[in-house]
């Protein structure tokens, strides 16, 4: 296990990069409904702890996808760099899709 535990909890959220430079957050959530997995292409069931991971691009533009805890651990975290925990707080989905609208070296500080 990595030192945040490899995984988002109710108090912290993770923040790192993705190859291409694009932020990824990891938020811990609650399936409302059924998604499917991109990591092990599984289905995630309602009511089920998992993690959100949204994508703010480095072009602008944001999206999100759900992922089975084990499977972000295992797949996802190490294939990001620079990852940190960040309050989560700053990791609503309102927030993020606010800094989606902007390319990067072009967002409100």
């Amino acid at each position: 296990m990595s030192e945040f535990d490899g995984l988002p909890s109710v108090r912290w959220s993770l923040r790192g990069l993705t190859e291409e430079g694009d932020e990824a957050w990891l938020i811990r959530g609650i399936a409302r409904k059924r998604y499917h997995c991109p990591g092990c292409h599984g289905d995630v069931e309602i009511g089920d702890e998992h993690t959100v991971v949204q994508y703010v691009r480095r072009l602008g533009g944001s999206d999100h996808h759900h992922w089975h805890r084990r499977c972000a651990e295992e797949i996802l975290v190490p294939e990001l760099g620079r990852l940190r925990r960040v309050p989560a707080g700053d990791s609503s989905q309102t927030k993020l899709e606010r800094r989606g609208r902007y390319p990067s070296g072009r967002r409100r500080r």
